[in-house]
């Protein structure tokens, strides 16, 4: 048991190495996935660095913390498995990742919840795989429901990760899978439809041809999209209960049209929570207080006129005098208690 222990805490072929400079820690690089040299190349695969090329053969079969010298320049760098944090930040990107910290900030204030002990699978929706940042902050958290089962028993916990964009999905997947040894890769299932819409049709399609009446399935939902009011209403249909669905969006008035769409659409949902994530290294926020008031100075104005809902507007503005535990902004909303689930699913294909 020892020896396998300790073969497990040193590098092999396939992980995904930190090295950063000892002379001046804040340059650092992040390699590809370290392999053996082939007979066919002419050169052995090494990591380009500031200060020369370091050999993947010197560090295959070291331990994480090993002292390793540029073939070419003699720089002298550690080498480390690295963090959620340093693999997000360094790794090649083809979207705009959400910082490791906002992600992390992000799903704790899903107040995820999953207990393996109930005879249920918790199923949970990203919309909008991307740089895959927050697909692995959610994959963290639903892991340990899956951590411990019997080989080829069924899940316990999934996470459905959705992204039109094809390359953006595929590269999802490829950062999951590269991340410490591909640990979260069975948690996260990736999909590349038209819209999470259309996928969440398919997935209703498929439950009535198993004539499963139980159509409410998602234990939690994230929307990560340009137009999040577009596809909330679908969304929410799927969602459980009292379970959460959380917007990020760049922006507050984009936030403000989640809202607004879900109030003129009847959508049930129940708006908890707007924080701004605040500019930084991450995971700091601030509360906004978002709400309709009325205005009052135009009341005698707007009933001259006739027009009721003119006298409504909103208040955006932080929230004096609370402070929270650090971007852009977050919409947290609960699904209310609502219709029976086969009415939900009449409705949806009406």
């Amino acid at each position: 048991m020892g020896g396998r222990s300790a073969a497990a805490n040193v590098f092999r072929p396939g992980d995904v190495v930190l090295l950063r400079d000892v002379i001046r820690p804040s340059l650092a690089v992040l390699s590809k996935p370290l392999r053996l040299p082939s007979d066919t190349e002419d050169r052995p695969p090494s990591i380009n660095t500031h200060r020369g090329e370091v050999r993947h053969a010197a560090i295959l079969d070291a331990h994480p913390r090993t002292l390793v010298k540029s073939h070419t320049g003699g720089a002298t760098f550690v080498a480390t498995f690295p963090t959620l944090e340093e693999y997000i930040n360094f790794r090649r990107r083809k979207a705009t990742p959400i910082y490791s910290f906002d992600a992390a900030a992000i799903v704790a204030l899903a107040d995820i919840q999953v207990d393996e002990r109930e005879h249920t699978v918790f199923e949970f929706l990203e919309a909008g795989t991307g740089h895959g940042s927050l697909t692995l902050a959610i994959a963290r958290v639903i892991h340990a429901a899956n951590a411990n089962l019997a080989e080829n028993a069924p899940r316990k916990a999934v996470l459905h990760s959705v992204d039109s964009n094809k390359e953006h999905a595929n590269y999802g997947v490829k950062n999951l899978r590269e991340f410490r040894r591909g640990l979260y890769a069975a948690d996260v299932d990736f999909h590349s439809p038209t819209t999470p819409s259309a996928y969440l049709q398919d997935r209703l399609e498929s439950l009535r041809e198993q004539d499963e009446l139980e159509t409410s399935f998602l234990s939690g939902a994230f929307l990560d999209l340009p137009s999040p009011e577009l596809e909330m209403e679908v969304v929410a249909r799927f969602l459980k209960t009292d379970c959460p669905l959380v917007v990020f969006a760049p922006s507050i008035t984009q936030i403000v049209d989640v809202i607004e769409a879900a109030r003129a659409k009847a959508i049930p949902l129940s708006i908890c929570k707007v924080v701004e994530l605040l500019p930084g290294m991450g995971g700091s926020m601030r509360q906004w207080d978002l709400r309709r008031a009325v205005i009052r100075n135009r009341l005698d104005q707007q009933a001259e006129e006739g027009s009721s809902d003119s006298q409504y507007k909103w208040v955006c503005r932080p929230l004096v005098g609370e402070r929270i535990v650090g971007g852009g902004f977050v919409a947290v909303f609960r699904k209310k208690l609502q219709k029976t689930r086969r009415d939900n699913a009449d409705e949806l294909e009406r």
